[in-house]
């Protein structure tokens, strides 16, 4: 009988260590992550069963290589493909040819130039919205643009009169599975208990649900046949290169319900520690202001010193705080090596802050990003990830935040009211609230 094959891991925790370790890791896993990678110089290794290894690391050459330089060798994880039975079988869930397939015929979509025919729907929408913005010496703006940033991308998506509790239903649909999700991926054990609580299965009809709403929008769409310059008219006009086939009705309601699962938390998330960032930094909101002048919304994009606030924001709280990848064969990389079926956690959180790469990594300092261009295009720098699994929205999501901190801080003022806001590191990084002084400037 031959030997084993002989791996070299990361040093790490063993199957006991890690499960002592797990209560710690569910309280606060980002908490937990960032001692592990002091304790361990930026890597390290877990246990997931008495074969099954999870390796962590803010290593930027380890994360570069995962993402883009070996891509082909790493998948999707069964996170995902236990997230899919709910969201769909779309570019965020699926892996490998079909994936590939999917991600051309949709990424012209996304092409800065089409953005262009929606950035009008934008602008309306945001405007619209800011009309009933409170002000007020204690205002939480987390649900607010929550609110505000799940409109924008709904009338993105559908630019059609949609009834207001419908836009409820899908908002509230979107959050109760994402609360199964987490609890689910971070409860196991609860999975248990499903047959007698009967949660997994009212999970499923929620999203049955959100399925016929979308379908019959589609149907309404098909029976007009008329030009809305939406995403779901260009979703519904996609085509496969190679043979000239659309998608399925199927398939475009999967393409939907990842949009909207995965573009809306992520820049309300965003944007919400952005106005804590700047309420606290009142030198840079005025810089920031200040580069308005002579400005109007339509040069938001090639305002720098905004693209570069965004990023800073982006670079302390990253939104995608990590991301997961399965090895599909054995690898090797630098002096480790790992078998298939491995788990690469890409710790972004910890890299966005590591001290040996950002100088003063704590602090709110845009003016990085204008010192040093390259910055937002380099190995050190995952807001959007990398590769060419990267968000697919990343220019979506730009535009509609440089739109909306142009109209916010033209029209309000904030400032902190002393909370802090807790990081919720849930399936993106959200803030637990955000309270604010805010007041209407006088016209």
């Amino acid at each position: 009988m031959s030997n084993p094959k002989k791996y070299r891991l990361p040093a790490g925790f063993s199957l006991l260590q890690t499960a002592i370790r797990s209560g710690t890791f569910l309280k606060d896993p980002i908490k937990a992550v960032v001692k592990n990678m002091t304790l361990f110089s930026g890597t390290y290794t877990a246990s997931l069963g008495l074969n099954r290894k999870i390796i962590i690391t803010q290593n930027p050459d380890l994360i570069n290589y995962i993402l883009k330089e070996n891509h082909k060798n790493y998948n999707k994880s069964a996170i995902a493909k236990s997230a899919s039975r709910f969201m769909g079988n779309g570019i965020l869930f699926s892996n490998g040819n079909f994936w590939l397939k999917q991600r051309r015929m949709i990424q012209p979509a996304f092409h800065k130039e089409k953005l262009q025919e929606l950035q009008s729907i934008m602008i309306k929408t945001i405007a619209k919205y800011l009309t009933a913005f409170p002000a007020g010496d204690r205002v939480d703006v987390y649900p607010l643009v929550h609110g505000l940033s799940f409109n924008v991308l709904l009338k993105s998506i559908f630019n059609i009169p949609l009834p207001p509790e419908i836009i409820t239903e899908i908002s509230e649909i979107f959050s109760d599975i994402q609360e199964f999700l987490i609890r689910d991926t971070n409860q196991p054990l609860s999975r248990l208990f499903y047959p007698l609580t009967g949660a997994k299965n009212v999970s499923l009809k929620k999203a049955n649900r959100l399925r016929e709403i979308i379908r019959g929008i589609i149907d309404q769409r098909k029976t007009e046949n008329k030009e809305n310059c939406d995403l779901l008219d260009m979703l519904l006009s996609c085509t496969d290169e190679n043979t000239g086939e659309k998608m399925s009705e199927e398939q475009v309601i999967d393409e939907v319900l990842i949009l909207i699962f995965a573009g809306h938390e992520t820049t309300a998330n965003t944007l919400s520690w952005l106005l804590y960032l700047l309420a606290c930094n009142q030198e840079v909101l005025e810089q920031l202001i200040a580069s308005f002048a002579g400005k109007n919304i339509g040069d938001c994009m090639s305002n720098e010193y905004l693209k570069a606030t965004i990023h800073e924001g982006m670079r302390l709280y990253p939104a995608a705080w990590m991301t997961e990848r399965v090895a599909v064969e054995d690898d090797q990389i630098g002096d480790f090596s790992f078998p298939a079926k491995t788990i690469i956690i890409p710790f972004f959180f910890g890299l966005h802050r590591d001290k040996n790469i950002w100088d003063d990594p704590l602090a709110f300092k845009p003016q990085r990003f204008i010192n040093d261009p390259k910055l937002a295009r380099s190995k050190y720098f995952f807001p959007f990830g990398a590769g060419p699994r990267m968000c697919i929205g990343n220019n979506f999501a730009m535009v509609e935040m440089c739109f909306f901190l142009y109209t916010f801080l033209k029209e309000f003022q904030i400032r902190p009211s002393g909370q802090v806001p807790a990081m919720k590191a849930l399936i993106t990084l959200r803030p637990d609230k955000v309270v604010l002084t805010i007041q209407k400037k006088s016209l």
